[in-house]
């Protein structure tokens, strides 16, 4: 017998895969394989690699996130959670702080800080602004929806941390 969705419950397809799905994942890990490789500075400044200890554990993990915003004057770079304020390494540096980010070539022991919801907002409306085909392609292979009007940004926003890092 096959198996049945419940009615108005459809899988999103992406090419003709299951997003996320195996492909997606496998896509979303390769910039973590190459920084683990020595190989970051081949990502310039689109990834980058948070270095936290883990909250109960004290062990460091390795998290990659695109790079929305940066600031060359300061080396402030803001990322944000793609899925949502229960991720471990938001919950770890609401525990504590990181131990290094890298950004392509470039490394510092950070300090970070949760944007308020307008400074995300911001931070998000440049991203669309600048990066429209690249927020486009995310929304539809991790399921955000349209994030084309300021109140849908607004919503995904609120349910998703934004972190500034920079040097400490």
């Amino acid at each position: 017998m096959a198996h049945q969705r419940p009615a108005g419950h459809e899988q999103r397809r992406l090419l003709g895969v299951r997003t996320p799905g195996r492909v997606a994942l496998a896509v979303f890990r390769l910039p973590v394989r190459l920084y683990e490789r020595g190989w970051g500075r081949l990502l310039g400044r689109t990834f980058l690699r948070l270095v936290h200890p883990g909250r109960r554990s004290g062990r460091l993990y390795s998290t990659v996130a695109m790079v929305l915003a940066s600031d060359a004057a300061s080396r402030e770079v803001v990322v944000c959670s793609a899925w949502g304020a229960d991720a471990d390494w938001v919950r770890n540096l609401r525990a504590g702080p990181a131990v290094r980010v890298d950004v392509g070539s470039d490394s510092f022991t950070p300090r970070h800080r949760f944007l308020t919801e307008d400074e995300a907002v911001a931070v998000a409306a440049d991203f669309r602004r600048r990066h429209r085909y690249r927020l486009r392609l995310m929304s539809r292979v991790l399921g955000w929806g349209d994030l084309g009007t300021d109140d849908a940004l607004r919503a995904f926003v609120r349910t998703r941390p934004f972190v500034a890092l920079r040097p400490a």
